[in-house]
Parts: C-alpha cells; structure tokens; sequence
C-alpha cells in the first residue's frame, strides 16, 4: 500500500507537469505561422532572441528558486513543515532583490543590446530597445515567481503550480495575436506578454501563502536558513546560468555570422523541437523533491527513480525522434511554407537527435540535484562551456546552421553520458547501464538512417527503434509495478 501510494503520488506529480508544459506548446504551435506571417521574419527573428534573452535571464537567481523546492522538501521529508515559512522568507526577498538589479542592468544596457548583441538597425533597432525594456522588467518577475513555484513545488502541490502555469505559459504565445490587428511593433507585443507574466507571479504568491501559513508574517526569517539556501542555490546558479547560456549560445553566434532573416531558420525548428522537452521536465520536476524527500541516505530509492524516469523518457522519445526523422520536413511545410521547410529541415533532423539526448540527460540531473549535489553538476557545466563555445564558433564559422546544429547536439550527447557517470557515483551500482544503452543504441540507429536517407534509412530506423522498444518496455514495466519502499508520507503540520 506504501509503495502505491509513493508511486501515485510521483506519477500525479508528473501528470500535472506534462500538462503545464504542453498545453503552452500547444499554444506554440498555433501561434508562430501567425506572428511570422504578420511581423515578418526579421523581425521574428528579433522576436525570438528577446525571447531567449528573457528565458536567460530568469535563470539569474542564484539557484534561490531551485535550492527552495530542494529545502522545502527536505524539510517536509523530515517532519518539519512548520519551520518552511520562516526558512522561505528571507530567499524569497533576495530573490525580489535580485530581480531589479538585474533588471536595472538590462534596462541601462537595452539600446547596446539591441545595436551589439541582437545586431539589428534603422527603425528595428528603436523596437528591439524598447522591447528589451519591457524584458527588464520581466525579469524580477520571473524569478519572483521562480521561488514561489519552489515553495509550492517543495510541498508537491504541482496541481497549484500547473493551474497557473497553463493559462500563464498560454498567454505567452496567444497575448502577442490580440495586439496585431492594431500594430505589428515589437515592443506591443512584449508588453502584452508582461501582463500575463504579472498576472501568474500575484497568482503564485496567493496559492504560496495559502499553502504556507505565515510565509507573508513580515519580512524577518532565519538568517541560518538564508545562507544554507544561497550555499545550495550558489552550486545551481552556476548550472542555471552555463545550462541555459549553452542552450541558446548558438543562435547569438549565428545572428554575427548570418543574416538576421536566416535565424529564423534556425530558430523555429530548434523552438519547435526543444518544445518536446515538456516531457523529461514534467518527469524531472516530479522526481527533483522526491528526491530531496529520499536523500542520499535511500540510493534504493534514487536508483529506481533514474531507471523509472530514464526508461520513460528514452521510450517516449525513440518515438519522437522515429516521428521527426519521418514526418518532420513535411509537416514543416504544410505549418509554414515549402521554401523555409526546405533551410529549416535539415536543422530539424540534427537538432532533434540533440533533444533526445537532452531529454535523456534531464532525470539523471534532477536525482543528482535533489540528493544535495548540485556542485557536481555546476563543475561539469564549467568544464563544458569553453570546450562547447570554441567547437560551436568553430563549427557555425565554417559550416553555418548545420555546424551550429551539430555542435550543439554533440554537445548535449556528450552531457548526457557524464550526468548518467555521476548519478553512478551517488547512488552506486544501484543504477544499471540500461538507460544510457538505449540511448547510445538509438543514436547510431538515427544517424546511420540519416546517412542512408530514403526507404532504406526510414526501414532502418524503424526497425531498429522497435527492437529498442521491445527491450525499454519490460523494464519500465517493472520499474512501475515494483516501486521502491520509502517513508511515510510527510507529516503536513503548518502546511496546507
């Protein structure tokens, strides 16, 4: 009965995140031909790295919003829920700090910005600097409401967290079409993208104190508790600033080597497919306080969740990826037109070999993370971003897209494998070597059908994803119907 209801529990958590995050893709995928067809491919490709730029910028936050759901777990975990409003309070106003000092950066620097980094001129470059105002401020927002999601997170309410999520990550994309009937400005469109953003930060700070009693009851907390969240938050800074900056590095690099037009290319179906990652996030963000709830002290535990988690991730992707490789450069088409599917497939086809591998890579780093580890995966990320800055400017200098594509999916491979090595050394040889396995299987499988191309490469690949399925399936099976024992349920005093 235990393990059901542990088992439930981890399952519901992610039902709820594959909903908030897909939903808004969703949204994505509805909204894009409309903003390209309406604003134009300049500047949607401007569109897009302010985008990126806020998405960055959100991960400025000292890792206060992440080590918050990790604290918060581990104190629910230990039966001491009554102290989470007074160890919250302090970080949630460091994060509120945070957010106007970087947001003051960005509005101080938002015409160098625009002219410098975005690389765009004449009346384009006057909106791009007012849209990179309205950026600014965003950015106290997001991590705002970073932390309040934490909060809420820790105490895995993730029903809370997607109620606002969904409607917030919607309007992301919708709000920009309600202002294009009357102006196809850049600087419109982020202003309706604001409110909405505001909009989910008051309604997260509503859910968090109704959860939270107290967490509001002024602005005193417990300076001890401070400084071991900022300790745990300074090792997932430094992922959540490299991890994200390798993540949109490439078309910052390309948009100095190409024309602004052709970023687009690019751009969308690197947002289209990265969108597909709603489902490893949704996995990891169950797993990250189950996690911290288990600690190191249960590797029982942490073992089965990599193998429950990576063996559904790899499953569900050898499907997207057989999907992309045989449907994608013609449903690219249909979505937009055969003359920008005819740049923007190939990039398709490489980029989403480079999502399975990130997928795959998304459960071994929530458990090393939420077992109180996050200075092993900051170090790896260190190590990674000059070796990965050099091969992408090599790479997109003399071979353009495709070398940026390349660089980065080789990159993400080459992650993958070292946070699977990691999560080893955590929990021991609790971990088997299946899940990595099947990724390295599935990898050679895709590329070898893109080499061969046609009936044989599609014959291949098919093939040899259903040979992979068969073996993925009995194990998730198992992982499912056997689920570790764990503790009781953590006692809820003080937290609704």
């Amino acid at each position: 009965m235990l393990a059901s209801l542990l088992r439930s529990r981890l399952l519901r958590n992610t039902g709820w995140n594959l909903l908030g995050e897909g939903l808004p893709l969703a949204a994505a995928v509805l909204s894009i031909p409309v903003l390209l067809a309406h604003i134009g491919q300049e500047r949607f490709g401007a569109l897009t790295l302010t985008w990126a730029l806020l998405g960055y910028l959100a991960m400025l936050d000292f890792g206060l919003g992440r080590a918050l759901t990790q604290r918060v777990a581990e104190l629910m975990g230990s039966g001491r829920a009554a102290d989470v409003a007074a160890e919250a309070r302090l970080p949630l106003l460091a994060l509120a700090g945070l957010g106007l000092a970087a947001g003051g950066v960005v509005w101080a620097a938002s015409d160098w910005l625009a002219g410098e980094v975005v690389h765009v001129s004449g009346p384009l470059r006057a909106e791009v600097a007012g849209g990179l105002c309205i950026v600014a401020a965003n950015v106290p927002l997001a991590l705002l409401t970073g932390g309040l999601r934490g909060i809420l997170e820790g105490v895995q309410r993730f029903d809370l967290v997607t109620a606002v999520k969904v409607p917030v990550g919607v309007l992301n994309y919708l709000s920009p079409l309600f202002v294009l009937p009357f102006t196809d400005s850049l600087f419109a469109v982020l202003v309706a993208v604001t409110l909405g953003r505001l909009a989910g930060t008051l309604a997260f700070g509503v859910l968090a104190a109704g959860r939270v009693p107290g967490l509001f009851a002024g602005v005193s907390g417990r300076t001890g508790a401070l400084r071991r969240v900022f300790a745990m938050g300074g090792w997932m800074m430094v992922s959540s600033v490299i991890g994200p900056a390798m993540v949109y590095l490439d078309r910052f690099v390309l948009a100095s080597l190409v024309p602004m037009a052709a970023i687009a290319w690019y751009t969308t179906p690197f947002e289209v497919v990265t969108r597909l990652l709603f489902i490893p996030i949704a996995v990891a963000g169950a797993l990250f306080p189950a996690a911290a709830a288990a600690g190191r002290a249960r590797p029982e535990r942490l073992a089965a969740f990599v193998e429950t988690g990576g063996t559904a991730v790899v499953g569900v992707f050898l499907a997207v990826l057989a999907g992309v490789y045989l449907l994608g450069p013609a449903v690219l088409a249909l979505w937009l037109d055969a003359a920008f599917a005819r740049h923007a497939a190939p990039l398709l086809l490489v980029l989403a070999l480079g999502v399975f591998f990130s997928a795959s890579a998304f459960v071994p780093l929530a458990v090393v993370q939420g077992a109180g580890r996050p200075d092993l995966t900051a170090r790896l990320h260190l190590a990674e971003l000059p070796l990965y800055l050099v091969a992408l400017a090599l790479a997109a200098y003399h071979y353009g897209l495709v070398g940026a594509a390349v660089a980065w999916t080789v990159r993400a491979g080459a992650e993958m494998v070292v946070l699977f090595v990691m999560a080893r050394r955590i929990v021991g040889l609790g971990i088997s070597l299946r899940v990595p396995a099947l990724c390295g299987a599935a990898a050679v499988t895709y590329i070898i059908a893109l080499a061969l191309g046609g009936w044989a490469g599609g014959a291949l690949l098919l093939g040899g994803f259903a040979g992979l399925g068969a073996v993925a399936a009995p194990a998730l099976w198992r992982a499912f119907t056997a689920a570790p024992p764990g503790p009781a349920e953590p006692a809820s005093h003080g937290v609704r």
